[in-house]
C-alpha cells in the first residue's frame, strides 16, 4: 500500500504529509506542494469547502519553458479564513515550497502552461479561469457531446450544487496523443481515453518516469464515486487497458500511480489489480451493500471493502448493467 495519504479533516495529524496547509513553504495558502519526481509535483488542495481534496499535478518541462498541470481543483474555495493564497495560480508563482529549494514552482509566472483536464466534475475544473485566458486546456476527445456548453453545467455537476459554472473552450484531444508545448517540445506524458468514471475521463502516461495519472478513474480510502453518466463496464475496460499498459512499459515493477484524491506515488500495477478485484467482489454478489440513497433522481448503492481500502458509490442501474454484461 501507499504511504502518501490524504486523512479526512477530523483525523488529521501533523505526522501526515498532507496535514497542515499551513506547512512550511505553504505562505498560509489554500494548498500544499511536495515532489514526487525530480520534475513533478503534487499539489493538495487541503481543506476546500467541498470536502474534496482534490490532488493537482504539476510536471516542470524547462526544455519547453512550460508546466503541465493536471486539473485546477475547487479553485481555492478554502475553509481557512487566513489563507492569504487561494488562487492555484499565484499559489503556484508565488507561494515558496520547501522541497523546490524554498522557491515558487513556477516563479514569477515565467514558464507557460499546458493545463490537461482529467475530467469536467467541478473539483476538477473551478480553476481553470485562471490559465484559460493564456493558456491551452486540453480534455478528451473521446465523448465530444459530453463537454458541449450546453451540457457542461450538468456534467460537471455544478448545476447540482449550484455553483457557477467556469467558462472554458477545451481543445480535445486524440488517444495516445503526445502532449508538446506552445513551441512543439514533448512535455513527456502521453494522452490516453479511460472512460468509466465520466466519458471524458482520461490518464496521463509518463514513460520516462513510469508515472501513471489516472484522475477519479480509482483511488483509495474513499468512495469511488459513478455519477449517473458512468459506466462500470467502460470502467472494467479502461482498468484492464491500463493494467496491460503498465505490465508491457520497460519497468513495470517501478510504475506508479497517481489519482485525483488520497492516492500517489504507489505500486501501479498492486493497486489497478486489487481495485479490479474489489469491483469484481461487488459484481459477483461477494461484497453487501451497506446502504442506499437517492442522488439526483437515481438510486445509488454503497459498498465498502471490510477493512475500508475500497469502497464505491454508485447508480444501482451501473452494478446491474455490469452483473449483465459479465453474464454475456
Amino acid at each position: 500500500m501507499c504511504k502518501l495519504l490524504l486523512v479526512p479533516p477530523s483525523e488529521r495529524t501533523t505526522d501526515h504529509p498532507y496535514a497542515d496547509p499551513a506547512a512550511p513553504g505553504s505562505g498560509r495558502a489554500a494548498f500544499t506542494a511536495h515532489r514526487l519526481t525530480p520534475s513533478t509535483f503534487l499539489i493538495v488542495e487541503v481543506d476546500d469547502i467541498y470536502d474534496e481534496h482534490p490532488f493537482i499535478y504539476a510536471k516542470i518541462v524547462p526544455a519547453a519553458h512550460t508546466i503541465l498541470l493536471l486539473d485546477t481543483g475547487c479553485g481555492g474555495k478554502t475553509r481557512k479564513p487566513d489563507a492569504e493564497l487561494t488562487r492555484l495560480r499565484d499559489f503556484l508563482e508565488r507561494a515558496p515550497v520547501q522541497e523546490n529549494e524554498a522557491k515558487p514552482i513556477n516563479t514569477g509566472g515565467l514558464m507557460r502552461y499546458v493545463v490537461v483536464l482529467s475530467h469536467c466534475h467541478y473539483d476538477h475544473i473551478l480553476g481553470v479561469e485562471q490559465f484559460a485566458h493564456d493558456s491551452p486546456v486540453l480534455a478528451s476527445g473521446y465523448d465530444p457531446s459530453f463537454l458541449a456548453p450546453a451540457s457542461l453545467p450538468t456534467h460537471s455537476l455544478c448545476e447540482s450544487l449550484h455553483i457557477r459554472t467556469p467558462s472554458y473552450t477545451p481543445s480535445l484531444r486524440r488517444q495516445g496523443e503526445v502532449i508538446l508545448s506552445q513551441g512543439g517540445v514533448h512535455l513527456g506524458m502521453k494522452l490516453l481515453h479511460t472512460p468509466g468514471h465520466t466519458p471524458d475521463e482520461l490518464a496521463l502516461w509518463d514513460e520516462d518516469e513510469a508515472m501513471l495519472y489516472v484522475g477519479d478513474t480509482l483511488y483509495e480510502w474513499a468512495h469511488i464515486i459513478f455519477p449517473n453518466e458512468g459506466s462500470i463496464v467502460q470502467w472494467l475496460g479502461t482498468v484492464d487497458a491500463l493494467t496491460i499498459l503498465v505490465q508491457s512499459s520497460a519497468r513495470p515493477e517501478e510504475a506508479k500511480i497517481n489519482c485525483g484524491h488520497k492516492t500517489a506515488n504507489c505500486a501501479a500495477l498492486e493497486v489497478l489489480q486489487t481495485t479490479k478485484a474489489f469491483m469484481l467482489d461487488v459484481l459477483e454478489g461477494r461484497e453487501e451493500v451497506k446502504s442506499r440513497m437517492t442522488k439526483r433522481g437515481e438510486e445509488h448503492v454503497e459498498y465498502v471493502q471490510e477493512a475500508g481500502r475500497y469502497s464505491l458509490v454508485c447508480p444501482e442501474r451501473l452494478v446491474k448493467e455490469a452483473k449483465d454484461a459479465l453474464q454475456c
